[in-house]
């Protein structure tokens, strides 16, 4: 889910089902009149958070999206080295309402503000909402965009999302058909996914999703000897869609119980909040069927609104340490560091770091800038998709990530998503903890 103080994972998972802005598949209008490269004068990047003040008004606790202040500190540190190629970075700020009823409409206007009223090189973003119309219309622009990442595992679409968008950079998660890849493959490998399973599969019916379903999922399964049992849920595109999805995911859990499912998988960006309402739906049924999760609930606050049964059943098969597991193994020396300069760097900029969820926004904004200043620097402070992608892509497997496991990372001209590795957790009732219990290996 999305990077949170909360009291209770029920408000995220509702704020996460208004945040998929999966987009209608139309043609967006361009953000300007076209790309502008600057080659001299400070390098303009767009900065775009997901302001959530409404939504934590209106019911009394709810999530902060503190990403601007975490990523101005390293910009400001950037700044103060004498920028990039000699260039002063000069940050534009927008926000995104994340109560607002129309998030494609939001979209566009920011969209425009970045690329018509300001000559943005590229936009960082925390990647709370993840909107299609968006990243057309900055790839009309010929803008690139990083995500920050996602605890939610995933910040961005499928590989034919990545193909259509060619400067979608999503810096430390990965996309969703690999992550399916994952999920399933190595579900098969540790024995928790076998022949002549039954899994049930929600499906939020955003075109990236279906696209996973049919292309990814399904092959995957059918040579498996794997039967799936879809439920579709809408596609969100605004506040509005919340609570009947709601409603209909808790319902869902009598439907796959009454069809002999022993295993559910969910086919949304927003994994983390649509499991828990699965999950109380199921409680109520008197039924704990087994979790295939990119990322199991490993917070201890996360950990407190689940019922035993639910938890004794969860596996996750993802890549971000912080999230999967209760206690986060030793980094290697090489990540340690990094985290630690990122950390210095932020209470340099006065941010209270004291919680883990205050070390995962710190770190998640601070690699979304350390990966685009790595890449200004390889392209000699030109930004734009024609210059900057490229020299992203250049950049391989050296760039350590503060968040991933081991802090591996590979980008390339063939992948844009840069988490690399996974393992699988699973619950331990004698810790009451989420444990690594597979070794860490490349996603598929």
């Amino acid at each position: 889910m999305m990077r949170i103080r909360m009291t209770a994972l029920a408000v995220c998972g509702a704020v996460v089902l208004a945040a998929c802005g999966g987009g209608s598949g139309k043609d967006p209008k361009a953000g300007g009149s076209g790309f502008k490269l600057t080659t001299s004068g400070p390098i303009e990047i767009g900065m775009l958070i997901t302001d959530t003040r409404a939504e934590t008004a209106r019911n009394g606790v709810g999530i902060e999206s503190p990403y601007r202040d975490a990523a101005h500190a390293v910009f400001d540190k950037i700044n103060a080295g004498g920028g990039i190629n000699g260039r002063q970075i000069k940050v534009v700020d927008e926000a995104i309402d994340f109560s607002a009823p129309n998030h494609d409409t939001a979209f566009e206007a920011i969209c425009q503000r970045f690329t018509k009223d300001n000559n943005v090189q590229a936009v960082v973003y925390d990647g709370t909402i993840y909107n299609a119309s968006f990243n057309s219309c900055l790839t009309k622009a010929g803008v690139p965009i990083l995500y920050m990442g996602s605890s939610t595992g995933s910040a961005v679409g499928d590989s034919e999302d990545l193909a259509k968008n060619p400067g979608l950079i999503a810096v430390n998660s990965v996309r969703l058909d690999r992550r399916v890849e994952s999920i399933m493959d190595k579900a098969v490998a540790a024995g928790h996914l076998r022949s002549g399973s039954k899994i049930g599969v929600v499906l939020e019916d955003c075109p990236y999703n279906q696209r996973v379903y049919d292309k990814t999922l399904k092959p995957i399964a059918d040579k498996g000897g794997i039967a799936l049992i879809k439920a579709e849920v809408k596609c969100a595109h605004g506040y509005a869609d919340n609570g009947p999805t709601l409603a209909l995911i808790q319902s869902l859990a009598l439907k796959f119980k009454s069809q002999g499912v022993d295993n559910v998988m969910f086919l949304t960006l927003y994994e983390r909040g649509v499991v828990y309402y699965f999950a109380q739906g199921a409680h109520a049924q008197k039924w704990s069927p087994q979790y295939l999760l990119f990322h199991s609930p490993g917070g201890s606050n996360a950990l407190k609104i689940y019922s035993a049964d639910q938890l004794a059943n969860i596996h996750g098969f993802g890549g971000l340490p912080d999230n999967d597991v209760s206690e986060q193994p030793a980094p290697p020396a090489e990540q340690a560091k990094v985290r630690a300069t990122c950390l210095a760097d932020a209470r340099a900029a006065s941010m209270a770091v004291q919680k883990i969820t205050d070390q995962l926004t710190v770190f998640m904004a601070c690699d979304a800038v350390r990966l685009l200043q790595q890449g200004l620097t390889n392209s000699g402070g030109l930004g734009g998709t024609e210059k900057l992608v490229p020299a992203i892509e250049k950049i391989g497997t050296s760039f350590v990530s503060a968040l991933t496991l081991g802090g591996a990372t590979r980008f390339g001209p063939d992948r844009h998503d840069g988490m690399e590795l996974t393992a699988v957790s699973s619950f331990d009732k004698g810790c009451n903890c989420f444990k690594y219990t597979v070794p860490a290996g490349p996603i598929a």
